[in-house]
């Protein structure tokens, strides 16, 4: 028993599975994402096109976000997933075909970005929203903390793993890759099927007949629109802090711009760090008092970074901001999808996911302008004969990566 207690949210079989899989699923979003800039890039010479690409990748948020969170209350979610996850692995296997035979060109990449991330945007409610289905709602807070670990060492497992296969084996074997980690999701639905679990939510038509009312429902818990408010600050921090890095390390900092990886990381650092210290501190009942102080210690973290000129200390500084979102950010969501109905919760988690992620696109589009500008749209990266898949991933995709160059990477 208190091994059981020990492992929290893993000692339930289904929530083990659902995240294993999520997190093949997500290691393979990264090693497209890196593998998608680089292609561009080195067919291009322009990381404007490289921020077109991004923009590409994540403006469905903006667009489907909600059309996923109404699919999410209206249907089987376990199904949503296992459709939306089989289009896109047809989706990339395609790609991949067509860049093993050599007919690949960036179009087809960004249109695929696209497609992938419209995938993902119908999809991601309904993952979300099953979760509380999954295991006992005294765990919930510690499992969306969980959720982000596993996107953090997604997104640090990725992007190297990207780097490997372009240097070893080229863009063809990356993107087949990736299309095999959708099996991933489909596999832990099967599971969750097995066991009849997360499935439909209960049909409510007082609050879930049309995406409007989901607006009527929140008037009257004015709570959930000072959470969302909570989301979009905690979230803004660290795309702030990711789309700076670059111009931060080389203008401010006078290091070099590879060295935005290191900036980078140390807020993936900070946030592992603080997802290993909220575990037990929410267990001891502190787990609604993490939030502002998260929140505080980002905006500190901030504060100093824009008041320092030594990479230590603006390492440490992002730290402390990715440390404080840890704190912050699962309390605010696990907020929702406990205290709120599950006939609206798919589309609530949907608004939540704008105020999160939706900043991307814009956040990277103009970091790309400013690359072109200084480095000149058709010329190679400075002190590099090759595209460095560190600077393309920070700069596009707003991810940390090893200071890893890639040679001319294989078709």
């Amino acid at each position: 028993m208190k091994m059981r207690s020990r492992l929290g949210p893993f000692a339930q079989s289904a929530f083990t599975v659902y995240w294993s899989g999520g997190l093949v699923s997500n290691i393979g979003t990264w090693l497209q994402n890196v593998a998608a800039s680089v292609f561009v890039y080195d067919r291009t010479g322009s990381a404007l096109a490289v921020g077109i690409l991004n923009f590409a990748a994540f403006a469905p948020m903006l667009l489907f976000s909600v059309t996923g969170g109404v699919i999410s209350d209206r249907f089987d979610r376990r199904t949503v997933i296992v459709v939306t996850h089989v289009v896109s692995f047809v989706i990339s296997a395609a790609l991949a075909v067509l860049t093993i035979a050599g007919a690949a060109t960036e179009l087809h990449v960004m249109a695929t970005a696209f497609l992938l991330q419209v995938s993902w945007t119908l999809a991601k409610p309904s993952s979300s929203a099953m979760l509380p289905a999954l295991m006992p709602r005294a765990q919930l807070r510690e499992a969306v903390g969980l959720n982000t670990l596993q996107f953090m060492v997604a997104q640090l497992v990725g992007p190297v793993l990207a780097t490997i296969l372009l240097s070893t084996s080229g863009y063809g074997w990356a993107f087949s890759i990736n299309a095999l980690t959708f099996v991933g999701p489909i596999v832990a639905m099967a599971y969750l099927w097995s066991r009849g679990i997360g499935g439909r939510a209960p049909r409510d038509e007082g609050v879930a007949k049309e995406a409007q009312s989901v607006v009527a429902y929140v008037r009257t818990q004015p709570w959930i629109a000072w959470v969302l408010v909570g989301v979009v600050s905690t979230s803004a921090v660290l795309e702030m802090i990711r789309t700076i890095a670059p111009a931060l390390v080389t203008t401010r900092l006078g290091a070099p711009s590879s060295d935005a990886g290191l900036v980078v990381a140390a807020a993936s650092v900070g946030m592992v760090v603080g997802i290993l210290a909220s575990v037990p501190l929410g267990r001891r009942g502190y787990a609604r008092a993490l939030a502002p102080v998260g929140l505080v210690m980002q905006f500190a973290g901030l504060f100093a970074l824009g008041a320092t000129t030594d990479l230590v200390v603006a390492g440490t500084a992002v730290a402390l901001a990715g440390c404080g979102f840890s704190f912050c950010f699962p309390v605010l969501t696990s907020t929702i999808q406990t205290e709120v109905p599950d006939a609206v919760r798919g589309r609530l988690l949907a608004f939540h996911q704008m105020a999160h992620l939706g900043n991307r696109p814009f956040a990277a589009a103009p970091q790309a302008f400013r690359l072109d500008e200084s480095r000149g749209v058709s010329v190679p990266l400075p002190g590099a004969e090759t595209a460095d898949a560190d600077v393309l991933a920070e700069a596009a995709f707003n991810c940390p990566t090893r200071a890893i160059t890639v040679e001319k990477a294989k078709i």
